[in-house]
């Protein structure tokens, strides 16, 4: 939840602090007011790039900061960030003229990409860029999805389409390939080289340790030599440990349990003693250090030549093993190879058929819902399909989906993109949001003039649905309609201010005195007694359905 906002210096925004409610927030204005300007800052705040024209004239810096309460998506990725907080967060962005920008949360410094990342799926800001968003259909395949939420067999699909799509490029490449015979004779020389150097992935770090104590034996055999005879000498500390434990026989419960804690620590010591000895013994073996670097110098140079490290030379070394036998026998690796490929596509294509099974049972339920959400915006006639039709296995599956409509009686439906008109879309789109919105994690949903081409009582009609979501979400709506400001349950209003130098946009939070004035004028024009008796009524009316409709 956005609980407040700060906003100084920004395009032609002084300084304004704005208190939000959790549920419905209305902003109202005149046009040019400065309405979309609260949006866009707070836009700027949680995913925009820096950019200096948007401080306000004369000013050398800009500063945007939002206080929001944190969820347990946001806790994981603020505690891997190793920022702390009491349940909520406080992000303050800085922009300057001269480059100087910074983003903090509770005065830590983080990312762009972290702050994206962050509120990537927590802010859902809606304008006509997002209508076009839903009617383009591309996007349709993954709504649908949205709403099946398993995520479990689509991970098991990406598993098995990755190990596919790697079955085929090599078998393309195989299948393209041939060799020479200089380049076979190559290869050949190369693979014989590998093979007498033996090579082991751990062998490399065991001479490197080897060389090392090679070099300070000295200092290991002085310093090991001393720490034995410390433990094992005349008087050692085994000896006394030993008389301590043979001392302690009373039979007393608490000297017993000291009794058997330095017992057990007796044999645990002496099973530390006894890998120091093994080392120290390697001390007295004829340790070849000739052999050794010569060891390590053809690691090195095998490494050089083919640029990789003892992992990579053993994986090139399976490599060539397979590029001289699929030389010697072609067909046959071929074959092979195809198996594991038809196998691999059986298997995606298996995960593919079950995701589209779970498709087409969820787009029935999908369709019931969003018609439902039509039929209270008063689109009382909507024929909502989901049409998916069997394309090759891909990345998403075997399914190529698009969402159709049909707005009025026996009328065929077609492309979402292709029909309503702009208050149709705009109402269709408030269904869309009020079925994907319930199933996101969104907690704040801004509807930037979601209401276009609406008057009458679709306006109504409008204002309650984005009331329902609001029982869930926090909303912030910018409107030109009474009926929808009448439904918030925190209004504001956006006015221009001038002085002798510069025009300032303001913003107060209005009483319910204010509200009444504000949809008498947005109604109207007008603050007549009977405008504002009609506004007052509007305004008992959308609260009292709210009311009833949330229960």
């Amino acid at each position: 939840m956005l609980k407040s906002l700060y906003i100084k210096n920004y395009a032609i925004i002084d300084e304004l602090h704005l208190e939000f409610h959790p549920f419905f927030n209305v902003f109202t204005g005149e046009t040019g007011a400065g309405k979309s300007i609260i949006v866009g800052a707070l836009s700027f705040l949680i995913r925009g790039k820096a950019d200096p024209d948007i401080i306000k004239t004369g000013q050398e810096k800009a500063i945007i900061e939002g206080v929001f309460s944190v969820d347990e998506s946001m806790d994981e990725l603020l505690k891997e960030a190793e920022i702390d907080h009491d349940g909520e967060i406080i992000v303050r962005r800085v922009i300057s003229r001269d480059n100087h920008n910074t983003i903090r949360i509770n005065e830590m410094s983080v990312t762009l990409n972290f702050l994206s990342q962050l509120f990537a799926d927590h802010i859902d800001i809606h304008s006509q860029k997002d209508s076009q968003y839903l009617l383009n259909k591309k996007n349709h395949l993954y709504l649908l999805d949205r709403y099946v939420a398993d995520e479990e067999i689509y991970h098991s699909y990406q598993d098995a389409y990755a190990a596919y799509q790697k079955l085929e490029k090599e078998y393309r490449e195989l299948s393209e390939n041939t060799y020479n015979e200089a380049e076979l004779e190559y290869y050949r020389f190369d693979l014989q080289e590998l093979k007498e150097a033996e090579l082991d992935v751990n062998e490399e770090t065991e001479l490197l340790q080897k060389e090392e104590r090679y070099k300070s034996q000295e200092k290991y055999i002085g310093m090991l030599s001393q720490v034995l005879d410390l433990y094992d000498g005349d008087s050692g500390i085994r000896e006394k440990l030993s008389t301590i434990i043979k001392e302690l026989h009373i039979s007393d419960e608490l000297i017993r349990q000291v009794r058997d804690n330095i017992d057990g620590i007796y044999y645990q010591l002496n099973d530390e003693i006894d890998k120091l000895k093994d080392l120290y013994a390697t001390f007295e073996e004829d340790l070849n250090i000739d052999q050794i670097e010569q060891r390590l110098y053809n690691y090195s140079r095998l490494k050089r030549k083919h640029d990789t490290d003892v992992a990579g030379l053993l994986e090139k070394q399976k490599q060539l093993e397979e590029k001289i036998a699929f030389f010697q026998d072609k067909d046959h690796v071929l074959n092979e190879k195809k198996k594991q490929l038809e196998e691999a596509y059986r298997q995606a294509y298996s995960i593919a058929g079950q995701i589209r099974n779970e498709r087409i049972a969820k787009a029935g339920e999908l369709e019931e819902q969003i018609r439902i959400q039509c039929d209270d915006l008063l689109l009382t006639n909507v024929n909502f399909q989901i049409r998916m039709d069997e394309t090759e296995l891909g990345p998403q599956g075997i399914d190529d989906v698009e969402f159709y409509i049909a707005l009025n009686k026996n009328e065929e439906p077609k492309p979402l993109r292709n029909v309503a008109s702009g208050g149709e879309i705009s109402r269709l789109m408030l269904a869309l949001k009020s079925v994907f919105t319930s199933i996101s994690e969104v907690f704040l949903v801004i509807f930037d003039e979601i209401d276009t081409g609406i008057s009458g009582k679709t306006a109504l009609a409008v204002g309650q649905k984005i009331a329902k979501i609001a029982e869930n979400k926090q909303v912030i709506c910018i409107t030109h309609l009474p009926s929808v400001a009448a439904c918030a349950d925190a209004h504001y209003y956006i006015y221009k201010e001038d002085d002798l130098l510069e025009t300032k946009t303001k913003v107060r939070q209005l009483n319910h005195e204010e509200i009444i004035r504000e949809i008498a004028y947005i109604s109207s024009l007008d603050d007549s007694a009977s405008a504002l008796e009609a506004a007052e009524q509007l305004y008992a009316t959308a609260q009292s359905r709210k009311k009833h409709e949330n229960g």
